[in-house]
C-alpha cells in the first residue's frame, strides 16, 4: 500500500484541513450495508445476484478505515491542545458520541425482540447477551458479539480499538511504522485465522456453523483493518497527487481492480485463505486517500454527506425498518423490483427516523460529553487530584 502511494503520488502537502468528504465516505459504507440486508430480506433474487449484494458487507470496514483515520487526526489534534487530558477526554468523547443511540437501539430492539420473537429468529430474548452488548464486551464473546441490537458487533469492536489509539498513537509516529503495523496484523490474521480453523476441524467443529462467525468478527481478525486507515493518516500528510487528472485515474484503478478482486475472489482464493476484508481495506484507504485530493461527484456529494451524517443512526435504525416494512408493505412479485422498492423505501424511512435520532439523541450525548470534559478543565488541580485518588 505504502508503494501505491508513492507511485501515483509526489510529495506535497494537501492542505486540505475540511473532512466533509469522510462523511461521504460513511455514507457510501452505510449504503453498502443496506444494499446488503436488503437483499438478504428477499431470498427470491438469483445467487449472483445475490453473491454481488453480499459484498455489502464490506461497508463495515469501509467504516473502520475512515474511523482509524480520523481518530488518529483528532487525536493528534487534541494531545497537543489537552496535553495529559487527551487520553480520558477522549474515551469521553466516544462514549459520549456512541453510548445514548447505541443504548436507546438495545432497549427498542429488546422490547420488539420480547414481544415479537420472531424478529430475533423466533428466539426468545436473553438478558446476559443484551448486557454483553450494551459493556461493550461482546466483541470477545462468541455467543453475543452479534446480537441486540442487531450490527453490534461492529460497535464492539469499534470500541476495542478505541481502547487501543492512546497506546497505538504513542508507538506509531510515522508511515513506516503503520506500514509494518500493518503488515504484522494482516500477516498474524492469517496465522490465526489457520491455526483456529485447523483446532476446530481437529474439535470436529464446523467452523462455518453461525456459531463460529465471530472468529470473521471479532476485534483480533479487524484489527489490520484499522491499520490501513493509521497509514492513510500519515499517507495524507506526505503525498498529493496534484492533479484532477491522476486523481480520476488513481481512483478508477483502483475501484475497477477492488470490484474485479471481490467479484472473482472465490475462484482467486477456493480455500478461503487470503483475508478479503483486509486486502479490500488497502483498496478502500486508496480510494479514500484520492477522495481527499479532489472532489469527485460521484462518491462525494450532498446525499453522501448527509447519509454519512447520520450513518451510526442510518446503521441501527435500518434492520427494524426492513422487519416491518417487509411485514407490512405489498412488494411487487419480481424479486428485482422488491429489492428496488424494498431498498429505496429503506434508505428513505431510516434517513427520516435517524435523521431525528441524529438531532435528538446523537447531538445531545456529544453535547453533554464536551460540557462535561469543559467542567473538568476549570476544575482546580487540588480536586482532579482528589477524584483520581477517590
Amino acid at each position: 500500500m505504502y508503494v501505491y502511494f508513492f507511485i501515483f503520488t509526489e510529495m506535497k502537502n494537501t492542505g486540505r484541513d475540511k473532512l466533509g468528504y469522510i462523511n461521504a465516505v460513511r455514507g457510501l459504507a452505510i449504503l453498502l450495508v443496506i444494499v446488503l440486508h436488503a437483499a438478504n430480506a428477499v431470498p427470491a433474487l438469483p445467487e449472483t445476484f445475490r453473491y454481488v449484494c453480499g459484498k455489502g458487507a464490506f461497508g463495515v470496514q469501509l467504516f473502520f478505515v475512515a474511523s482509524a483515520f480520523t481518530l488518529f487526526r483528532s487525536y493528534s489534534y487534541r494531545i497537543e491542545k489537552e496535553g495529559g487530558a487527551a487520553a480520558r477526554n477522549f474515551f469521553i468523547r466516544r462514549l459520549a458520541r456512541i453510548s445514548p443511540m447505541y443504548y436507546t437501539a438495545a432497549l427498542v430492539y429488546s422490547v420488539i425482540c420480547y414481544l415479537k420473537p420472531g424478529y430475533n429468529d423466533g428466539n426468545p430474548l436473553v438478558a446476559w447477551k443484551v448486557l454483553a452488548n450494551i459493556f461493550y464486551v461482546n466483541g470477545f464473546i462468541p455467543g453475543a458479539i452479534n446480537y441486540i441490537p442487531p450490527g453490534g458487533w461492529s460497535v464492539g469492536v469499534e470500541m476495542a480499538f478505541y481502547c487501543c489509539v492512546p497506546f497505538l498513537f504513542a508507538r506509531i509516529k510515522n508511515i513506516k511504522k503503520a506500514a509494518i503495523w500493518f503488515v504484522a496484523l494482516g500477516a498474524g490474521t492469517v496465522v490465526l485465522k489457520l491455526l483456529i480453523r485447523y483446532a476446530l476441524i481437529r474439535l470436529q467443529i464446523d467452523y462455518h456453523k453461525p456459531e463460529s462467525w465471530f472468529l470473521y468478527f471479532w476485534f483480533p481478525n479487524q484489527a489490520a483493518v484499522f491499520m490501513a486507515g493509521i497509514v492513510l493518516f500519515f499517507a495524507l500528510q506526505l503525498f498529493s497527487t496534484g492533479s484532477k487528472i491522476k486523481t480520476y485515474t488513481g481512483i478508477a484503478a483502483s475501484t475497477i481492480i477492488m470490484v474485479v478482486f471481490a467479484y472473482f475472489k472465490r475462484n482467486i482464493d477456493p480455500y478461503n485463505i487470503i483475508p478479503e476484508h483486509i486486502i479490500l481495506a488497502i483498496f478502500f484507504s486508496i480510494n479514500i486517500f484520492f477522495l481527499a485530493q479532489h472532489s469527485i461527484k460521484l462518491f462525494d456529494n450532498r446525499v453522501t454527506r448527509f447519509l454519512g451524517e447520520i450513518s451510526f443512526s442510518l446503521y441501527l435504525v435500518h434492520f427494524i425498518v426492513i422487519y416491518v416494512l417487509e411485514d407490512y408493505f405489498p412488494f411487487a412479485a419480481n424479486p428485482y423490483l422488491h429489492f428496488i422498492e424494498l431498498l429505496g423505501l429503506v434508505i428513505l424511512t431510516s434517513a427520516v427516523i435517524s435523521k431525528l435520532c441524529w438531532r435528538f439523541i446523537e447531538q445531545p450525548g456529544i453535547a453533554a460529553g464536551n460540557k462535561y470534559i469543559k467542567r473538568r478543565a476549570h476544575e482546580t488541580p487540588a480536586a482532579q487530584l482528589a477524584d483520581q485518588i477517590l
